[in-house]
């Protein structure tokens, strides 16, 4: 199994919009990576980080998740551009990037 997982950093004075990433964005990312071979999207919400009540390092992480790295491919080929010209409605900096293999679950 492929993981992408999409990082939003919280570096200095960047701002994210839960209401447009949980809605609006969300959706868009079902609509177009589905006929693609999604099968299935995870959300975290940045909470803290370590020494405890540190801050996080990130707003949020999305990890979509594909059945092989063909699926990944095609679908990040036929959709990329859509969605990063999206995530600029609802964060304000640069995202991270990382295509991962799942190794166990």
């Amino acid at each position: 199994m492929i993981r992408l997982s999409v990082m939003y950093p919280t570096s200095s004075g960047s701002t994210f919009d839960w209401d447009y990433y949980l809605t609006p964005h969300l959706a868009l990312a079902k609509k177009l990576l589905s006929p693609f071979g999604l099968l299935r999207i995870e959300i975290d919400r940045g909470l803290g980080a370590l020494p405890p009540r540190t801050p996080p390092h990130f707003h949020a992480v999305g990890h979509l998740f594909f059945s092989s790295m063909a699926d990944f491919e095609r679908a990040i080929a036929e959709t990329a551009q859509d969605l990063i010209a999206d995530q600029r409605k609802y964060f304000s900096a640069e995202s991270i990037v990382q295509v991962s293999e799942v190794v166990t679950q």
